[in-house]
């Protein structure tokens, strides 16, 4: 059934019709000329069949009302259907009255729209006769002609046009079907109130009523009898479109387009999401600045004689085999370079370790070459690096281009008198001058002097490298495995003529991954800029020895003047080698002489920026022996054999039972509480940009991330920052008193990470600050 608002509009429609009628009669009245021409086609579908229906009027029969049917087998097919009306249509006041209602209405509906009026000048032409129906395309429909009927104003041709409009709402069949649309209309109107409305509106009614009932095929019909198969565009035009199940799309397989859509979509949401969480998870977890393996780490220098004697050995002397079975504990400590003092054979080793006789040869009492290949391997194993100490002077006289040690040319010339020698008595030998006829055959068995053998011409260029001793050395430690070379006494060499080519060259052979270390000295003596800017160049770590004897004030003025010095000024300068234990030094336990003093300025060199190394013994409080028997020792007293007892757990002393070590040493070390912190620094150290970076430089420019807060009662408070990330700073009490401090004006509080175990893990406040005598402690201090 048609909806309320559907019915508002057809009845809108009908009644335009019903004046547009009205005003027709009026303009026949006047001109008795008019002919009217109805031709009327209805279109009903039962079972298939097409039936078409003609009704005729003409003037000559005005009372007859001829009805035909004619029924066709028609397969249905899809098309449009147009109801065309009168081109022209006059006009008048009541019907553009109408026409020219709400249009959004119309819009909005489903009914059609009614073409323009004709222009005022047309109104005076008659009404042009029109199909109501156009027939469909190519139907071979036979329609019956229509004749004109001449005599409408007549009272006959009145009749017989009403007989017409009756005959439209009278049913075709006897038992009409449900799906007949005359019978739905004449049932409807006579049920409804509007049979009272005039005759054209029903019949508009009815026609409407069978226009929504047309089948498709008939449809077809229509549009191919007329106009080629296309209905004219004139009047108004009802356009049923095909139903959806026509159109080529609506053959497609839908669900499956549907499935493959969705999936599609699914897949690629997908892979976005694992795109996101591959590019997520590949991330690094921390964008830290990159440092070569020398840069930060923390290094270990070993007095080969006093850090271990194996048991093979067993001579009281430390030595190579002795160094391997203490690499684990190396390793455990944090080592990350391994440096060895003084390995090369010299008179009287260890006591004068400074004589040395040759740099390509292993001290007899340190073991082979065989067990220095095989430390370098198990160093290499453990991911360590090796470093050799190469004492220079006093053993290089000078860095002339070929000029080399007295001992070497001695041998070489010892060499050149020997193999001549052994040639020249067996080609010559001496005749008895008695014996005439002896000394023809002499004669006769001398060989002519285009036979004798040409004597090999011995110049000492053929046994004497062309390379420096010191480049011959570097190459063979490098043959090898060693990482890197301590060139100790180079400033005694600074102002050479050849050093900044000999320095340029040691640095080719070595490469982008082996180190060169050189004292601080040599920058300090360098002659020109020329020479310091080729040590700034081919140097990678500049030693500096920290004092610490001096108290917290000389500490802050040295690392002040490091730190502000030239090796800050740019990234590619050499890195600072904090060395505050050295061989040339007393032992740091015995300068200061308070408890935890020597590992709580271990973890201070920890605290500064650069490379860290530690003198072996430092990180147990290790002590200068107290040798009244040996003073002629004395230059050797810090190089005490190390103490092993109850360190590692392994119960495994310095030397075997009953052997005597080469050196008197402490029997004890000094008391601390700080056992463990060494390593636990070098943890944090390596995994901390603020502790291991050596400054934070943006645009060429270089700010140092180091300061030193406070030193005052021999207290100093070190602080390192990098930028969005926590800082960390660094306390210790190098006096014999408990100091309590204020210092909520530098930090408000922290958590430490790094201390003594009843500290360890705790959160501190610098508003009330302990320090007990000797100990230190490292504190993260919060954003």
């Amino acid at each position: 059934m048609p909806s309320r608002k559907n019915k508002r509009l057809l009845f809108q429609f009908y009644t335009v019709i019903y004046y547009i009628s009205r005003f027709s009669f009026q303009r026949i009245a006047d001109y008795w000329s008019y002919s009217l021409f109805v031709k009327l086609k209805i279109i009903d579908v039962n079972d298939g069949r097409i039936v078409t229906t003609v009704h005729r009027i003409n003037n000559a029969t005005p009372h007859v009302n001829r009805h035909e049917q004619i029924e066709m087998n028609i397969p249905k097919t899809d098309a449009l259907l147009s109801v065309v009306l009168p081109s022209e249509i006059p006009t008048s006041p009541s019907s553009q009255q109408l026409l020219n209602r709400d249009q959004q209405d119309e819009e909005a509906s489903d009914c059609p729209l009614l073409t323009p009026s004709p222009p005022p000048e047309q109104m005076h032409k008659p009404l042009e006769t029109a199909a109501i129906f156009n027939p469909l395309e190519d139907t071979p429909l036979e329609m019956t002609p229509t004749e004109a009927l001449e005599n409408i104003n007549s009272e006959d041709g009145l009749n017989a046009y009403m007989n017409i409009v009756n005959s439209c709402s009278k049913p075709l069949n006897d038992e009409p079907s449900s799906r007949d649309p005359m019978v739905e209309s004449t049932s409807s109107s006579e049920s409804g109130s509007d049979t009272n409305e005039p005759v054209c509106t029903q019949l508009l009614t009815q026609l409407n009523t069978a226009y929504h009932h047309l089948a498709p095929d008939a449809q077809a019909l229509f549009y191919n009898q007329e106009n080629g198969g296309k209905p004219p565009l004139v009047g108004i035009q009802l356009v049923v479109p095909k139903t959806p199940k026509d159109y080529r799309f609506m053959s497609w397989n839908w669900p499956l387009i549907r499935k493959t859509c969705f999936w599609s979509f699914m897949s690629v949401l997908v892979g976005c999401a694992a795109l996101v969480i591959g590019v997520i998870a590949t991330m690094p977890k921390r964008c830290d600045p990159p440092a070569e393996w020398w840069q930060g780490s923390l290094f270990y220098e070993i007095f080969p004689a006093s850090f271990q004697d194996s048991f093979h050995i067993g001579d009281g002397v430390g030595d190579i085999p002795g160094i391997i079975m203490r690499l684990d504990y190396l390793k455990n400590l944090g080592v990350q370079g391994i440096r060895l003092n003084s390995i090369f054979p010299a008179t009287h080793y260890p006591e004068h370790f400074s004589n040395i006789t040759s740099l390509m040869d292993i001290e007899p009492h340190l073991g082979t070459m065989s067990n220095f290949t095989s430390l370098v391997s198990e160093i290499h194993r453990r991911n360590m690096t090796i470093m050799l100490d190469i004492p220079l002077h006093p053993f290089v006289k000078d860095f002339g281009e070929e000029t080399f040690h007295s001992s070497e040319l001695n041998n070489a010339d010892k060499a050149v008198r020997e193999r001549s020698a052994s040639i020249l008595p067996d080609v010559t030998p001496t005749p008895e001058p008695s014996a005439l006829l002896q000394v023809l055959t002499v004669l006769s068995t001398v060989p002519s002097a285009l036979e004798m053998p040409k004597p090999e011409v011995l110049s000492l260029h053929n046994y004497v490298t062309p390379d420096h001793v010191v480049t011959a050395a570097i190459k063979f430690w490098m043959r090898k495995g060693v990482d890197g070379f301590y060139l100790k006494g180079l400033e005694h060499y600074v102002k050479e003529k050849n050093f900044v080519e000999l320095l340029r060259h040691w640095k080719t052979i070595l490469g982008p991954y082996r180190i060169l270390i050189c004292d601080m000295a040599v920058l300090q003596d360098a002659p020109n800029d020329l020479v310091k800017n080729v040590i700034l160049n081919k140097i990678d770590l500049v030693d500096v020895t920290l004092r610490v004897n001096n108290g917290t004030q000389d500490i802050k003025y040295q690392i002040g003047n490091i730190t502000s010095g030239v090796l800050f000024e740019k990234p590619g300068n050499p890195w600072v080698h904090w060395s505050i234990g050295s061989v040339n030094t007393k032992r740091i336990a015995s300068t200061l002489s308070v408890g935890n003093a020597s590992i709580a300025v271990a973890l201070l060199g920890l605290m500064l920026p650069g490379t860290p190394s530690i003198f072996y013994g430092d990180e147990i409080g290790l002590m200068d022996c107290d040798c009244k028997d040996h003073q002629d020792l004395a230059h050797v007293h810090n190089l005490v054999p190390m103490l092993w007892d109850s360190r590692d757990g392994s119960g495994v002393k310095f030397s075997s039972h009953g052997t005597i070590p080469w050196l008197t040493g402490s029997t004890k070390s000094s008391e601390t509480t700080l056992t463990g912190t060494i390593s636990e620094m070098a943890k944090l150290r390596h995994v901390t940009p603020g502790l291991y970076v050596k400054a934070i430089y943006k645009d060429t420019n270089g700010t140092v991330n180091c300061d030193v807060r406070y030193t005052v009662d021999e207290l100093i408070v070190v602080e390192r920052w990098y930028p969005r990330r926590n800082s960390y700073v660094f306390v210790a009490n190098l006096s014999n008193e408990t100091r309590t401090k204020d210092l909520s004006f530098l930090y408000y509080g922290g958590h430490v990470v790094v201390g003594p175990t009843s500290k360890l893990n705790r959160n501190v406040y610098f508003k009330e600050l302990t320090i007990l005598p000797g100990e230190a402690f490292v504190i993260k201090l919060d954003k």
